[in-house]
């Protein structure tokens, strides 16, 4: 098992901003705030979950996502999750803006953050959203509206992909 003493702060995107499941898999992360990837989008790739590629056509493009800080055994954890490296490979370094500041006093707005980002880089492709992961991301949506995440980004970026509630 990992030592627990070095931190890494992670940019979640996906379910993992559901903050209830990120508490059940990584019982000793730090909620931090909510941040943002510029010219990166989000989407639900061909394997039916969330992803994100570089924005090559709309550069305001943006991804907003949660920022957590996490030691080596929450990271051994998500590794397992996300099926690392098979399935999402671990990006290193990924500059994310902080745009809402937690209690947690880390880093202040207007700076920048280097995470880590879990990210499919062999699925690229739009596709059809798994019935299973629905009703995480409708969570991941009420949480990130209740953390400040303006709700014309899960209009736009989120709502082609996963239906609504009622639907």
């Amino acid at each position: 098992m990992p030592q627990s003493t070095a931190l890494t702060y992670n940019f979640s995107y996906g379910s993992n901003m559901w903050r209830e499941q990120m508490e059940r898999r990584c019982p000793e992360s730090k909620f931090i705030g909510v941040g943002t990837l510029r010219n990166w989008r989000w989407f639900i790739n061909e394997r039916g979950v969330a992803n994100l590629i570089r924005s090559e056509e709309d550069q305001s493009d943006i991804v907003y996502g949660f920022i957590y800080q996490i030691n080596a055994r929450d990271e051994a954890n998500l590794d397992r999750y996300e099926g690392s490296p098979e399935i999402y490979q671990k990006v290193h370094d990924v500059t994310v803006e902080p745009i809402v500041r937690s209690k947690v006093n880390v880093v202040g707005i207007g700076d920048t953050l280097d995470t880590l980002v879990y990210m499919d880089q062999n699925h690229v492709t739009d596709g059809k959203i798994r019935q299973e992961y629905i009703p995480r991301m409708h969570r991941v949506m009420e949480d990130g509206i209740r953390e400040g995440i303006p709700t014309a980004y899960f209009d736009k970026y989120f709502k082609p992909f996963v239906p609504s509630p009622s639907s």
